[in-house]
């Protein structure tokens, strides 16, 4: 005898696939809920790990700010104390120049010359002093220009003194009669220090460099 199922079972079918496929949604949406949610961990942690370089790259950067703020200090005192040493170096290079000046001067003044006065500006030196005649000036003049260590003699002016005699005990010295004279000349560093002089033998040297009574 055949069975016939009277029953709804389009129904429940169709309910049973409804709950089938809300079952599906529901897993894929919580699926999808649970990959977004390690993306964004990923993501989060890759930003944060990015945000934590940023700032080792700015303290860097700050603390070489500083470094190199400290370097510039240093190398403008670098500079300060090589200028420094520069000066001091200079200094002690015209040393010799000047004690070999003050050794060739009195070799080169003449007899019935003296020297009052002995100013230096520069490469250029004014002498003042007191000449018998203007011949003894022209004197010092050939021995200067025929020195190494100077150039460019050039006597500015000469002025005779006369001598008024005096009664009395008073007795007038040679030098009182002679006249007054300025003279400029200029610094020559000769190539090798210490060569022989180009000039002539000068006299016998009397009170030379020494100050007008």
């Amino acid at each position: 005898m055949a069975q016939i199922n009277l029953l709804p079972w389009r129904e429940a079918l169709r309910e049973e696939r409804k709950k089938e496929f809300i079952t599906i949604n529901a897993a894929i949406f919580l699926l999808a809920a649970v990959l977004a949610g390690l993306i964004w961990m990923f993501f989060n942690h890759i930003l944060s790990d990015q945000q934590q370089a940023n700032a080792q790259i700015t303290a860097a950067n700050t603390q070489l700010d500083s470094q190199l703020k400290s370097l510039s200090g240093l190398q403008a005192r670098r500079d300060e104390i090589v200028a420094r040493m520069k000066v001091i170096q200079d200094l002690q290079g015209q040393r010799p120049v000047v004690v070999r000046i003050f050794d060739e001067m009195p070799r080169l003044t003449p007899a019935n010359v003296y020297l009052t006065k002995f100013a230096r500006s520069g490469d250029k030196f004014t002498l003042e002093g007191r000449a018998q005649s203007p011949n003894d000036v022209s004197e010092l003049l050939r021995n200067l220009e025929n020195s190494p260590w100077f150039r460019n003699a050039f006597m500015n002016s000469f002025q005779g003194t006369s001598v008024t005699p005096v009664s009395g005990s008073v007795v007038l010295r040679p030098e009182d009669g002679y006249g007054q004279f300025v003279l400029s000349v200029d610094l020559e560093l000769p190539e090798v220090e210490g060569a022989s002089d180009k000039g002539a033998q000068p006299a016998a040297v009397q009170n030379k460099m020494g100050a007008a009574s």
